[in-house]
């Protein structure tokens, strides 16, 4: 499934969606990179062996050419990988074996990472692979759902409470998951925690380009999920995520555990964003887009880290195999995170954790064996008031499309919104109003606080 030496003028001038092992123009200068890590290797081996640290591979959106260079202030046009540690995690790779030139050695390592590195690349750039650019899974769909779904279950068992309206979906309670209080895991949470909390607060890339480069996010939240977990299985209901979910041990065959992460805004993001205002604040959109191409170092670095570990893992939003089914995804961060015990859904749809909706989300399933976290509620809208007692309609008053209604949310309306030109010279176009300024944007409301 090679790409190189790409025949681009199969591809620039039809209309032809390129498929997995097709051609495709424009996804990494391969050129542009075998130069950089020439000049690399060079610097590396000038006298001894002394690999720099900070030396990234920098990517330009437009034609997708790299340079060389040290980390520093983030770029908005770029994306960055460093060499050490990442492209290369093995340490020693880019020493010069004996007799070997540094463009012969730069080939070589090429070779080895040019297909992983063209698909980072793709999502870094564009929170997705290119339009029908997909690796096919090696084995067909494994839909197993519950015994007896039932895609018009709603309350019709259930007490409606008064005030909501009765076309809300109120799914049945979820069960509890069981914590093994003598589980020996692989390795403990708190290591797992501290790893992702350092890279949050250490790593260049956890900046906004604009301004005076403030961090995008704030401390994470992680949470655990057996991926023998059945919660996946009723994932695959059409009522939920629908049947075109994949498995965890589909992803990754062998795998016993997924870690979710929970990533906040900080202030900075939000604090330009006032409720009267019909566009995001450019903070906001910036820290979407450009938190995005974060979330994949966080997902890179998880995966890493599994392997130090004796173990393996897959980013299932950032592998080849990724797709969706219109607005039915193969894989759903946000139920991962319900399951994972980090929160659970609202009326605008959004994951509201402990640390509020005003966040986002990113897993990896692996086969290290990990402590489940305990999940603190059954109730899939167990943290949003409008489900609770109907006492708030904040998000629906926020919103300036009427996606959000107390029937729920019309996926896709937001597209509606402007926002993309308004910000169109950025290449920015979040909108966040149902995410700010209403009583879970950054905690549990109060009264259910309370109650827990």
């Amino acid at each position: 499934m090679s790409h190189h030496g790409a025949d681009a003028s199969k591809s620039l001038f039809s209309n032809e969606i390129p498929k997995w092992g097709e051609p495709y123009p424009n996804i990494l200068n391969r050129a542009s990179v075998l130069e950089c890590l020439t000049d690399y290797i060079v610097q590396a081996n000038y006298r001894g062996y002394l690999p720099d640290p900070r030396k990234v591979l920098a990517v330009r959106t437009s034609d997708r050419t790299a340079s060389l260079r040290n980390a520093s202030t983030p770029i908005r046009q770029e994306v960055y990988y460093f060499i050490e540690g990442e492209l290369f995690p093995e340490e020693g790779t880019t020493r010069l074996h004996e007799g070997q030139t540094a463009a012969e050695r730069a080939e070589e390592l090429l070779q080895e990472v040019y297909e992983r590195l063209y698909i980072w690349t793709a999502y870094d750039f564009t929170k997705g692979s290119p339009p029908g650019f997909r690796k096919p899974f090696d084995q067909p769909l494994i839909v197993k759902g519950s015994p007896n779904p039932n895609p018009e279950r709603k309350t019709r068992n259930r007490e409606i409470i008064k005030g909501i309206n009765p076309l809300f979906f109120l799914p049945d309670p979820a069960p509890r998951n069981t914590v093994d209080p003598d589980i020996v895991p692989d390795v403990p949470t708190k290591e797992i925690v501290e790893f992702v909390t350092h890279l949050v607060r250490t790593d260049f890339r956890n900046a906004l380009p604009e301004g005076t480069n403030p961090p995008i996010w704030d401390l994470p939240l992680v949470g655990i999920a057996s991926a023998a977990d059945p919660l996946f299985e009723r994932f695959q209901d059409p009522e939920v995520v629908g049947p075109g979910l994949r498995l965890p041990q589909e992803w990754l065959p062998g795998a016993r555990s997924v870690i979710s992460v929970f990533l906040p805004f900080t202030e900075h993001i939000s604090a330009h964003y006032t409720k009267e205002q019909r566009y995001s604040a450019i903070e906001f959109s910036s820290g979407k887009w450009n938190g995005s191409k974060f979330l994949n170092v966080i997902r890179r670095a998880l995966v890493r880290f599994a392997a130090q570990h004796g173990g393996s893992a897959v980013a299932p939003n950032i592998d080849p195999r990724y797709d969706s089914d219109e607005w039915r995804p193969f894989w759903s961060e946000r139920h991962t995170a319900f399951a994972a015990g980090l929160g659970t859904f609202g009326l605008h749809q959004n994951f509201i954790s402990e640390k509020g909706a005003l966040g986002r989300l990113c897993s990896v399933i692996t086969t290290l064996n990990l402590a489940p976290t305990e999940r603190k509620y059954t109730e899939v809208y167990g943290y949003c008031l409008y489900a609770v007692d109907a006492s708030c309609h904040a998000c629906i008053g926020r919103c300036p499309t009427g996606a959000v209604t107390d029937a729920g949310k019309a996926s896709g309306r937001c597209e509606t919104h402007g926002n993309k030109e308004h910000f169109k010279e950025w290449n920015y176009g979040s909108c966040g109003h149902c995410s700010t300024n209403i009583p879970c944007s950054r905690q549990i409301p109060a009264k259910i606080r309370k109650a827990l």
